[in-house]
């Protein structure tokens, strides 16, 4: 029991809990992405002038994926901080790249792996609060369009030729939703494969 927890103390250790962190964070957004776009895509389909998009439905789930996404970049950063300074003959004088850790091919595989999905997390964040802000957009046009004021004897102030600027947000906030849930799935795989590495599932290293 003394061995394990001493094991568990090691830099190492902390780093391998931080990559599990990061992928359990990904895949937890990958989920909530996946439920809202299933509501925003069915409001789309489902779309009836004046009814409005299912905003707050969505917005719940969106803005768990975004306060699960910045956990899991916090937990890449803090494995990348861990293995920099751990790896480092002092830990008081961290290395100064990932490269200086080519001799132990499980950290430096998995650091090289963790750059490329903290690149990927990025896009994601970007095409989530896209979404965001279309869907608000969506809902404020909505209530805007239900108090009326402009509209026509048969209570419909958008040509049938036309779309409204409300259905146009919303149909743009899918859009993006969309692209933020492929990239989400690019996402878990890198996060899977950084966490792998780390605990030498790699070709070549036992």
């Amino acid at each position: 029991m003394e061995m394990e927890m001493e094991v568990e103390s090691t830099w190492k250790g902390l780093f391998q809990r931080r990559l599990v962190l990061a992928a359990r964070h990904c895949d937890r957004v990958h989920g909530l992405l996946f439920g809202a776009i299933e509501v925003v895509d069915a409001d789309v389909r489902n779309w009836r002038r004046h009814e409005g998009p299912c905003a707050e439905e969505a917005q719940r789930p969106l803005e768990g994926a975004s306060a699960e996404l910045g956990l899991a970049l916090a937990s890449m950063g803090a494995a990348r901080h861990l293995a920099l300074r751990g790896g480092a003959p002092c830990p008081s004088a961290p290395l100064d790249s990932v490269d200086d850790l080519a001799g132990d091919p499980a950290v430096w595989c998995a650091l090289e792996r963790l750059e490329k999905a903290a690149g990927i997390a990025t896009r994601v964040h970007d095409r989530l609060e896209g979404a965001r802000g279309h869907l608000r957009a969506a809902a404020l046009l909505a209530a805007l369009d239900g108090v009326g004021g402009g509209e026509g004897e048969d209570g419909d102030s958008t040509a049938p030729w036309e779309q409204s600027p409300c259905f146009s947000e919303q149909l743009s906030g899918a859009m993006e939703l969309g692209e933020a849930m492929l990239k989400a799935g690019e996402l878990v795989a890198e996060t899977a494969a950084a966490r792998e590495a780390a605990f030498g599932f790699i070709s070549g290293v036992k």
